[in-house]
C-alpha cells in the first residue's frame, strides 16, 4: 500500500483502508463544513466590517490604500479558501489525486508564501529596489 500524497492526509488514508469508510467519510465531511465555513463566515464578516469602516473614511487616499491592501488580502483568503472547500468540503471522494496534491500544494504553500510577498512589495523601499533592479536588468 503507498500513501499518494505529500503528506498524511485523510482522503488517501481512507483510500487504503480495508474497512467499510462510509461513516468516516460523512463525520470526515460534516466537519469539513463545520470547520471551514464557519471560519470563513467569520471571515467574510470580518471583511464586511473592515469595508465598512474604509468607506466611511473622510480622505479618499486613505480609502485607496485601504482598500488596496484589503483586496491583496482578499485574493490569498479567496485562493486558500477555494482550494481546501473543494478538498475537504465535497460530499463524494473525487478519485483525482493529483490535483488533489496540487491543491494541497496551493493551500500548504503557495498561501503562505504570498503573505510576505505582499508585505513586502507594498514597502516603497522594497518596490525601489525592485524598479532599480529591473532598470539595471533591462540596460
Amino acid at each position: 500500500n503507498v500513501l499518494n500524497h505529500f503528506f498524511c492526509d485523510v482522503s488517501p488514508l481512507l483510500n487504503l483502508s480495508c474497512t467499510h469508510v462510509a461513516l468516516t467519510e460523512l463525520v470526515d465531511f460534516i466537519s469539513a463544513i463545520i470547520i471551514l465555513w464557519g471560519s470563513l463566515l467569520v471571515a467574510i464578516a470580518t471583511y464586511v466590517a473592515i469595508g465598512v469602516a474604509v468607506l466611511r473614511m473622510p480622505s479618499a487616499a486613505a480609502r485607496h490604500k485601504a482598500l488596496s491592501t484589503c483586496a491583496s488580502h482578499l485574493v490569498v483568503v479567496g485562493i486558500f479558501y477555494s482550494a481546501t472547500l473543494f478538498i475537504y468540503a465535497r460530499p463524494s471522494r473525487i478519485e483525482a489525486m493529483d490535483l488533489n496534491k496540487v491543491l494541497s500544494v496551493v493551500y500548504t504553500v503557495l498561501t503562505p508564501m504570498c503573505n510576505p510577498v505582499i508585505y513586502c512589495l507594498r514597502n516603497r523601499e522594497v518596490q525601489a529596489v525592485f524598479r532599480r533592479t529591473l532598470h539595471r536588468s533591462r540596460s
